[in-house]
């Protein structure tokens, strides 16, 4: 039965340090950075980065406000676009920055399912001890009266006292936000997805290894952990801002007499905050009927879904499950949210990439047969009844992962999934024989008409490419780029 009222009934300080943490970034003067180690205040034009993140925020709301008062609207439009030129400087300058990282506090995670990678944390932990006097390490507790791992003994090998090798737990970490410098992981994706998981609001820089079969977030490779190591502690260092979602489960109960007004009240009560690195999805589960999902953008109606399910995930989770489900790349430098249904019961519903800016909500239809189930990075599984509603938006929590390299996603996908990788055309020309060969070339040069001639033309180059090839190969060209400049005589 519908109902003539909802209210929620959620805490009023569930976010109150993310809002205090906003009004401390309002108060924040010019803004400076770090590009390539060197301080950069010098923008061209268009746009000179003359105002700070406050500045800009008075302009957005100055041009958008209906009275203003001292200065005539049509003088704010110019000063609206180049700040938001400004941005889209700031922002590519941010992700070109390099950082300086000051470790005190190492944590170390490793897949505790396999043996083999606790004696690989141990190499990682002693080689630690031994070159950083300055680091305590932090492995999990599951490891103080291990016999594989022996922290004892680790402390006697490298000459260290036993109090700088510590344990961690989740309620520690939970417990102690931005304690920890820096994590790393000895693992795949999915040791880096727990990590992710364990810090639910702060999470350091991440230095993943890649000891899984499969990884798009691990790459780095283990067996040159003393150089990467040795680079990351002591020199500069790009890192990448993966953006994760903050999810936000709602449950509807069941109508409710109000006492003072006689009416129906539905109460929907916050249940759980999720922070996501990959992906939110919500399935049909184990029922035999399509899902009847509810999509909103903004708290407008989108489109209803129908079929097994919908996924929402992070540019970092476009190469998980969306993929997968058919859905595209995207390079995590880019700040978007992917929606990919999971066999839709329609053709035409293609994957969406939307931006982050947006705030989404995916609720179970009044009107559906069935339940349908939802899952954070494929965990913690629960169950949406009618009514029930997931409130999907960019978290301002993201998870940083030290860059390998400049172009580390590209290299990722090009090996594990062998991205646009065929064979190279092969010309032809080599098969013929000399004489016909040497008859090729009179005849291309002899020729009068156009497309004949550009075909045997094509041909000698090919023949003369396959020839280069036999020839030993000579040093390479040096190729320089220069700007020419016009001259103009007075």
């Amino acid at each position: 039965m519908k109902t003539n009222e909802l209210l929620v009934k959620t805490s009023s300080n569930l976010y109150t340090k993310a809002d205090d943490e906003v009004d401390a970034i309002d108060k924040v003067g010019p803004i400076k950075l770090i590009t390539e180690g060197k301080p950069s205040n010098n923008f061209g034009e268009p746009g000179l980065m003359r105002c700070g993140y406050n500045d800009a925020k008075n302009w957005v709301r100055r041009l958008s406000s209906d009275t203003i008062v001292g200065e005539e609207t049509n003088n704010l439009y110019p000063s609206y676009v180049d700040t938001a030129y400004d941005v889209r400087r700031l922002r590519k300058d941010i992700i070109n920055a390099k950082v300086e990282l000051y470790v005190e506090n190492l944590m170390i995670i490793c897949n505790i399912n396999d043996v083999s990678t606790v004696f690989l944390m141990r190499e990682v932990v002693e080689w630690t001890l031994r070159n950083f006097l300055s680091i305590t390490v932090y492995v999990q507790d599951i490891f103080k009266n291990s016999t594989h791992f022996d922290a004892g003994d680790l402390c006697r090998d490298s000459n260290s006292k036993q109090n700088r090798i510590k344990y961690w737990s989740e309620k520690f970490v939970q417990s102690h936000d931005s304690f920890f410098d820096l994590v790393i992981t000895l693992g795949g994706d999915g040791t880096v997805l727990f990590a992710s998981s364990i810090f639910s609001k702060n999470v350091p820089p991440i230095v993943p290894f890649a000891l899984g079969s499969l990884g798009f977030l691990t790459n780095f490779e283990f067996h040159k952990f003393k150089e990467i190591l040795k680079h990351i502690l002591k020199d500069k260092v790009r890192v990448n801002l993966r953006m994760r979602l903050q999810c936000r489960l709602y449950r509807r109960n069941k109508p409710e007499i109000d006492p003072v007004t006689r009416k129906k009240v539905c109460f929907i009560d916050f249940v759980s905050e999720h922070h996501v690195l990959n992906e939110l999805t919500v399935d049909r589960g184990p029922t035999p009927c399509l899902s009847l999902l509810e999509l909103y953008g903004h708290n407008s109606l989108m489109t209803k879904v129908q079929g097994d399910g919908l996924i929402v995930a992070t540019p970092t989770g476009s190469t998980a499950y969306s993929l997968s489900a058919g859905g595209s790349l995207i390079s995590p430098s880019v700040n978007a949210i992917a929606v990919t249904p999971i066999c839709p019961h329609t053709l035409s519903f293609r994957p969406i990439i939307l931006p982050d800016s947006m705030e989404l909500k995916v609720k179970v239809g009044m009107n559906s047969r069935g339940t349908s189930w939802v899952n954070f990075d494929g965990k913690d599984r629960v169950e949406l009844k009618q009514g029930d509603y997931v409130v999907i938006a960019a978290s301002p929590y993201a998870v940083p992962t030290v860059e390998s390299s400049p172009s580390e996603f590209f290299e990722s996908i090009s090996k594990n999934l062998n991205w646009n990788d065929r064979e190279e055309q092969k010309p032809f020309a080599h098969i013929l024989s000399p004489k016909n060969q040497e008859k090729y070339k009179m005849d291309s040069s002899k020729n009068e008409h156009g497309s004949i001639t550009n075909s045997f033309d094509s041909l000698s180059t090919s023949l003369d490419a396959h020839n280069e090839e036999r020839q030993p190969k000579a040093e390479p060209e040096i190729v320089v780029e220069r700007t020419r400049q016009a001259h103009f005589a007075i």
